[in-house]
């Protein structure tokens, strides 16, 4: 019979902190991305930041980005923001959105909430593929 290999100084050790937390409701979605990847599915969304602007459009693009189930409005100072992603399945109604407040000088693109090289110019178009063919 072969020997049995000695345990090394780690394994005789005993567990300070356990390897995995049952319950991770408490954490942030970044922390649970960085520390159990995968354990929160979250779905890919595809954001707009844009600010308080003048003119008739205005309540549209607020309409449209209430629509959102991630919809928030960010103030800083007395600068008012509104934030707004969306899924695949509501792609229609941000590129209703995005042909509003896209030539806005100061409205910015995010991917799952964080701004990324060519979210403009490549992850939006990427995104209209799930707009279904019955729309315009």
């Amino acid at each position: 019979m072969g020997r049995d290999r000695a345990k090394t100084f780690a394994d005789r050790l005993a567990p300070v902190v356990p390897r995995v937390e049952e319950d991770v409701s408490h954490l942030s979605d970044e922390l649970v991305d960085v520390l159990y990847p995968g354990r929160r599915p979250r779905p890919f969304r595809i954001g707009l930041i844009f600010d308080r602007f003048e003119g008739p459009n205005y309540s549209r693009a607020l309409d449209l980005a209430r629509q959102s189930s991630a919809y928030c409005e960010i103030r800083e100072g007395t600068r008012l923001r509104h934030q707004a992603a969306f899924a695949s399945n509501e792609a229609g109604v941000l590129r209703d959105l995005f042909e509003i407040v896209g030539p806005i000088t100061g409205t910015d693109v995010t991917v799952n909430c964080k701004s990324l090289p060519y979210a403009r110019e490549l992850w939006m178009p990427l995104f209209w593929i799930f707009i279904s063919g019955g729309e315009s």
